[in-house]
């Protein structure tokens, strides 16, 4: 098996062109000398060519120009590519007849933490959410002007910032997107406890707790604003957008959520997506002299600012005791009526 690089790097791509369709896995990274990495896995295993393309777009190769032709046995290929103006994409074409589209899914920024793309994950009918038309985020406020020229070359359209007006004011957004919108989520007010985290009084075991009270919270009380948020998701002209609060782990992770539960992605690549949020965020930069604590108050502090599996687990099992289904949630409560799903599909997926 590959060694997974980065969660949800993996996905898998079926097309029904033959008897025996194999599925194809990859994995992307842009490795620190500036060279990505690229492997790949068939099952079954096929013998063949694979022809490997690279654009800055995510819909726009050009397949008369392949960078590479490899036998699909040698299984990866490292690509040292001249700096881009903007992100780099590659298509993988096996045997002429089965296509992948992959791409580094975290985005290097200097001040900005989990920044990242939404794009590359299948559904479960298939089919893969686009590349470069959906990212999620830390807070923005913490963009350096290296940052600014990296938002400025993903031609981000809109913003959303779900975090509450004090945050809003408090550390303003430095990113100047032609739409941004404020949807103030209402909960996930974490900072009250450092002085119980200081003090000992609170302990690791009972940040899950307090994590799974919040996402609760955050999804019983805030139906309006993601009933806003699905609005602006449904406007073809809104895109590319990226989704923000102040670490992206927390309401942005609810939002992240949602939106591939509406997609029909399934529960462990939403799980997973949610885990990716503890390889980009580094606690000890948020907190100071966070090194000088006792062992048991760093350990609380980490478990804080990270992603719990069983948070996001104890959330969406919460939707399906309470409204039957998470379908059930998003209709009754969200108002995503079929009809709009399958716009929003037609959005953010990949329709060949």
């Amino acid at each position: 098996m590959l060694k997974k690089v980065f969660p949800l790097l993996y996905f898998a791509v079926f097309i029904s062109c033959v008897k025996e369709t194999p599925l194809i896995n990859t994995v992307c990274e842009l490795i620190p000398n500036g060279t990505y990495l690229i492997k790949w896995e068939t099952f079954p295993p096929i013998k063949g060519t694979v022809k490997v393309y690279e654009s800055n777009r995510p819909d726009s190769f050009n397949l008369y120009s392949p960078i590479f032709e490899l036998n699909i046995e040698d299984g990866y290929k490292r690509i040292l590519t001249a700096p881009a103006s903007s992100r780099t994409y590659f298509k993988l074409v096996f045997n002429k007849k089965y296509s992948v589209i992959t791409a580094d899914r975290t985005v290097p920024m200097q001040g900005i933490f989990n920044f990242r793309d939404l794009g590359g994950y299948y559904n479960k009918e298939n089919k893969q959410l686009y590349w470069g038309k959906l990212y999620r985020s830390g807070s923005l406020a913490m963009a350096t002007r290296h940052d600014l020229r990296v938002l400025g070359k993903l031609e981000i359209e809109t913003v959303i910032d779900l975090r509450t007006e004090k945050e809003s004011y408090s550390y303003p957004n430095k990113f100047k997107a032609p739409q941004v919108y404020n949807l103030p989520l209402r909960g996930n007010r974490y900072d009250i406890f450092f002085d119980e985290i200081l003090s000992q009084k609170m302990k690791r075991k009972d940040i899950l707790i307090y994590d799974q009270n919040v996402f609760s919270f955050l999804l019983e009380n805030n139906t309006d604003y993601f009933i806003k948020m699905f609005d602006i998701l449904l406007e073809e002209n809104n895109y590319p957008i990226v989704i923000y609060c102040s670490l992206g782990k927390d309401r942005t992770a609810i939002a992240s959520t949602l939106i591939l539960a509406a997609l029909n992605v399934d529960e462990e690549t939403i799980v997973e997506d949610f885990l990716l949020s503890n390889n980009l965020i580094n606690y000890h930069s948020l907190v100071q002299n966070a090194d000088l604590y006792p062992i048991e108050v760093q350990e609380t502090i980490t478990a804080l600012f990270s992603a719990q599996r069983e948070t996001i687990k104890y959330s969406l099992e919460l939707l399906k005791d309470n409204y039957g289904s998470i379908d059930n949630y998003l209709e009754k409560e969200l108002k995503l009526t079929h009809r709009k799903r399958e716009k929003l599909k037609s959005l953010l997926l990949y329709q060949e």
